[in-house]
């Protein structure tokens, strides 16, 4: 093992990897959007990088107007009170609003969540549906200047209904921070 101190460094610095840099932005924006279009295509893609996610079985409802990830009550996500424990609901609320902002950018931004604030108001003995709206009223604007900027969203979490696609009383809220920065710069 190598020896560091103030008068022998480790050697060069290298900065980190960047994602698809031998590929080049264009090719990793044709990608997110394909992946964003084509629900048979992030099936595949999340069996294979995210198999956890996969074996959730979340459901995410792209439609600008109507927005919501279902999560299943499964064996996977509760504790041993039987209702979904705060980690599984923490990791799903940033994957939701993360979706959000993904879906909102046209995958023509990387995405990363700085803050998660959540407000527990009941515990969760059904399934979870998650819905997301910004708080920031220039987000539009902000994505269209090309420039990182940081976004702020709200996650409303309600028990799931009866059916697919309807949603149960408010169990509790969440507030996150991302930042954002376009595929085009390079880093």
């Amino acid at each position: 093992m190598q020896q560091v101190s103030a008068t022998s460094p480790l050697g060069k610095y290298r900065p980190p990897a960047t994602g698809f840099a031998w590929a080049g932005p264009k090719l990793e924006t044709a990608m997110n959007r394909a992946t964003i279009r084509s629900p048979f295509l992030r099936r595949i893609l999340s069996v294979l990088f995210l198999p956890i996610v996969w074996r959730l079985g979340l459901r995410i409802n792209y439609a600008m107007d109507d927005f919501f990830v279902e999560v299943p009550h499964s064996r996977m996500n509760r504790n041993s009170y039987g209702t979904i424990g705060g980690a599984a609901l923490l990791a799903n609320l940033e994957l939701a609003a993360g979706c959000y902002l993904f879906m909102r950018t046209d995958g023509g931004h990387r995405i990363v969540c700085r803050n998660v604030n959540y407000r527990f108001m009941l515990p969760s003995t059904n399934g979870l549906r998650l819905e997301v709206e910004p708080l920031d009223e220039d987000l539009e604007a902000a994505i269209q200047s090309g420039k990182p900027f940081n976004a702020n969203v709200k996650v409303n979490v309600f028990s799931r209904g009866d059916s697919k696609g309807q949603r149960g009383r408010r169990i509790g809220r969440g507030e996150m921070k991302f930042h954002l920065w376009p595929n085009t710069t390079g880093a």
